[in-house]
């Protein structure tokens, strides 16, 4: 689904986004809808149409936009070599502290607590994964972060998630040293002390002998001021659905789990404090106490993903915007996507998993629009994806294929005015290579993908029409600040090249000798990496040569006066 604006300036697209999450009054209006590929295609047979159309300006890339979800598993987290990586792949937000880890995680003490009843079961938390430290390498990267908070469990791991654990972090992250006003003591008997207090731990150096606070003592009086939260992580998962006997995938101990997990259902299954309508209150909770301490931060709460989740929650969505649709400022997904084959389930049918940037956003996206226009009526309500990739557990049985999702994932998703988007996850997935692995440089393939879409725009940067004959070849395009254009063609066919005739509309001003970046199959010669070369068009329609599972990037700098 792409949305894009005639005879507007981009100066007048820019100065439309008034809000952070500005986004569901633009998409409500400029709905067009693109080309769906049929599974039964898969191959290229003859040449293909694309056009593209610089005069309709589309939804502009948030700076929050290209982002990558990090686990405080990873022992990479913070690795120095990363971050030339993320920066050349033009990564600006990093996701903390991970999903499922996001509610039995402790910010305040780096631990956390057991999982469901078993003491035995606590998850690993690498070295070097504070917040912290976090903080200062997304400092270093020149970005900025998503946080998820602890919604399920208290800091003793016997009870409800508390919505002051939540505001004394946003106190660390966000407040000033002689802040006095009081946090206080939650629930659980917990003391937050004072703001002011958290901000001075954060403002301060390590002591001589650590009394288990020295990992968040940096020396750091500035605050991060870090605007992002999410409340809890998939918490449909939560056992209210009951779909076995476990209690649920997500902690959450707003209701008990049975000592023998064949009772779960019994007294957690349409429990209603583990309900939809019971979260979207919680949320309420969180943000109200969370921005007290900084009004300017922007909460978010978990969705199930539409159309394909509300099949065994179907009431979740509506019923958690029921309760904080006048409250929250974006909401969240996750999308893992594409089809699973026989006999295993675990294969992934690559035509499809490549089809579902076009065959399943438009159906995701008219849903939450349709969610925001009853529950936040006239409110320009946020969407970030912060997590997506391929569905967990699936073998691609081409990792080109990962790239390409990739790459036509994010740039369709920039086109939906979608503001974050966090692919799964740092040093795995095909994203960057664990630092020691012995790759020889070489990242994953949706490292290469996502590099791609930096090549084509920028944050700021305004997507354009684009419109592509045969749906097995992707086409996206951008309009630059500083006038200059890029185009973005990818092919989806695994045999055979694509003969696009690009035709440029409204190109004047544009110099035509320009920068051509491809990525595939074809590159073998460069380990995978992107190769660039000059580019000269012959005029605004002229043929392009797009490889088998390759990305073609043209890039076209504004004539000088």
């Amino acid at each position: 689904m792409k949305f894009f604006f005639s005879s507007r300036s981009l100066s007048a697209v820019l100065g439309s986004m008034q809000h952070p999450f500005a986004m569901a009054g633009l998409l409500a209006a400029f709905v067009c809808t693109p080309v769906s590929v049929c599974a039964s295609q898969p191959e290229l047979d003859g040449p293909v149409t694309v056009t593209v159309d610089f005069a309709r300006h589309g939804n502009i890339m948030a700076p929050r936009a290209m982002g990558i979800h990090t686990s405080i598993y990873d022992g990479d987290m913070t690795s120095e070599a990363g971050l030339p990586l993320l920066r050349n792949a033009g990564i600006t937000t990093l996701r903390y502290p991970g999903g499922g880890y996001s509610d039995n995680y402790h910010w305040s003490t780096h631990k956390m607590t057991y999982w469901k009843t078993n003491p035995q079961n606590v998850g690993y938390v690498a070295p070097h994964t504070g917040f912290g430290e976090f903080a200062r390498y997304v400092e270093k990267l020149g970005g900025t972060s998503i946080i998820t908070v602890n919604y399920g469990s208290n800091l003793q791991g016997k009870g409800p998630g508390e919505p002051k654990e939540a505001a004394a972090w946003v106190a660390y992250a966000n407040a000033l040293p002689n802040d006095t006003r009081v946090i206080g003591v939650d629930g659980a008997g917990n003391d937050w002390k004072t703001v002011g207090y958290w901000a001075s731990m954060r403002a301060s150096q390590p002591l001589a002998t650590d009394d288990g606070y020295n990992f968040l003592r940096i020396g750091h009086p500035a605050p991060f001021n870090i605007k992002y939260w999410e409340i809890g992580n998939e918490l449909f998962g939560n056992g209210y659905y009951a779909k076995d006997d476990t209690g649920g995938f997500e902690e959450d101990l707003h209701a008990p789990y049975a000592q023998n997990e064949h009772d779960n259902p019994k007294i957690r299954a349409k429990n209603p404090k583990l309900s939809p309508f019971a979260y979207g209150e919680g949320v309420v909770e969180f943000s109200k106490a969370m921005k007290a301490v900084d009004p300017r931060i922007w909460t978010g709460a978990v969705l199930n993903t539409p159309p394909a989740d509300n099949s065994w929650g179907p009431d979740w969505n509506p019923e958690v915007m029921r309760a904080c649709g006048s409250v929250v400022d974006f909401v969240i997904i996750h999308w893992y996507t594409g089809a699973l084959l026989p006999p295993d389930w675990k294969k992934l049918d690559n035509a499809n998993f490549l089809d579902t940037p076009h065959s399943e956003l438009p159906q995701m996206i008219a849903s939450l629009l349709e969610l925001f226009k009853k529950y936040a009526p006239g409110r320009n309500v946020g969407f970030a994806v912060t997590e997506m990739g391929a569905r967990p557990y699936s073998q691609v049985t081409d990792p080109y294929v990962h790239g390409l999702f990739a790459a036509d994932a994010y740039a369709s998703l920039i086109e939906d005015g979608v503001n974050n988007i966090d692919w799964l996850e740092l040093h795995a997935n095909q994203f960057l290579a664990p630092s020691n692995a012995p790759n020889d440089g070489v990242q994953g393939t949706a490292y290469y993908g996502i590099q791609m879409v930096h090549h084509l725009l920028n944050w700021n940067d305004a997507m354009v029409m684009s419109k592509s004959s045969n749906a097995l070849v992707s086409a996206h395009a951008a309009l630059r600040r500083d006038g200059s254009m890029g185009v973005m063609l990818i092919n989806k066919d695994p045999k055979n090249t694509a003969t696009v005739k690009l035709k440029l509309n409204d190109a004047t001003g544009i110099n035509l000798t320009g920068t051509r970046f491809v990525w595939g199959k074809s590159v073998a010669p460069e380990k995978a990496m992107v190769h660039q070369e000059p580019f000269t068009a012959p005029g605004s329609s002229f043929t392009v040569q797009v490889p088998p599972y390759s990305i073609v990037d043209l890039s076209f700098p504004k004539l000088s006066n």
